[in-house]
């Protein structure tokens, strides 16, 4: 019960049921992320919410968004089943091994953000190991370069995690930290809204993959998981406008 109510300190509810739901699940979203989350009046609204409201209403699901304090947190919580589903999930083995994964309902560009003027390199651990200094999102996928680079203690000292996605924009944008390792629509929605003109855009991809649903292997049936990925399927023209129309001003 203690650990209960200590997580809930750090939760706000909010409710949004299907026609005709065959039952509720618990999503768990995270902090300001734009275009993918953002908040207005404390109601979650952006790309992502938008998905998935359309999908889990088409597959008959009531849902309940729960917010949490990060995305390490998410895992955390799906894996102890006190959440059922998070949207924007990355697969990667570990993952699997503790949730089932929908199929995917959009992709994700995670690309570098930087005020230095560099050349193209070949490998992310170049810049490692020329000593530059990154940002990252605590409990967020950066593919498997990034993953294994990590395992050397040194290359690690150059990494710092904020959960505030403004914050390590601005840790960039104020030339603390080299680069930041951004979602392409976040990193450009950030440098529209805050007017980060030297901010540029690196050509090296960190990771390009697909984003999908992770849900409960304890609180979702076979029927349930099949009627999710049915409702993707159905539902592609629908979510593919719903990105065009996010798309941010100088996406490329």
């Amino acid at each position: 019960m203690k650990r209960l109510i200590l997580t809930l300190i750090f939760i706000t509810n909010f409710a949004h049921s299907a026609p005709n739901c065959k039952s509720e699940k618990k999503i768990g979203i995270g902090g300001n992320w734009p275009p993918y989350i953002t908040y207005k009046d404390d109601v979650p609204n952006g790309v992502d919410i938008a998905i998935t409201k359309l999908v889990f209403a088409e597959a008959k699901l009531c849902i309940q968004f729960l917010r949490l304090p990060s995305s390490a947190r998410g895992l955390v919580e799906l894996y102890k089943g006190f959440v059922d589903v998070l949207p924007s999930a990355s697969f990667n083995i570990e993952r699997a091994q503790n949730a089932h994964f929908t199929i995917p309902y959009r992709r994700e560009r995670m690309r570098l953000f930087t005020r230095l003027d560099l050349p193209p390199v070949k490998s992310l651990t170049e810049l490692f190991a020329e000593e530059y200094t990154f940002v990252t999102n605590p409990g967020a996928y950066y593919g498997e370069e990034l993953k294994q680079i990590l395992q050397i203690a040194w290359y690690r000292q150059r990494l710092v995690e904020v959960s505030s996605a403004s914050r390590r924009m601005e840790l960039v944008n104020k030339k603390r930290i080299d680069f930041l390792i951004e979602d392409e629509y976040s990193g450009y929605y950030y440098i529209n809204r805050l007017g980060y003109d030297g901010l540029r855009l690196h050509s090296y991809i960190v990771n390009d993959n697909a984003i999908h649903f992770m849900l409960s292997r304890t609180n979702f049936s076979k029927e349930e998981i099949q009627a999710v990925n049915d409702a993707i399927r159905r539902l592609e023209p629908e979510i593919n406008n719903i990105l065009k129309e996010a798309q941010p001003k100088g996406f490329r």
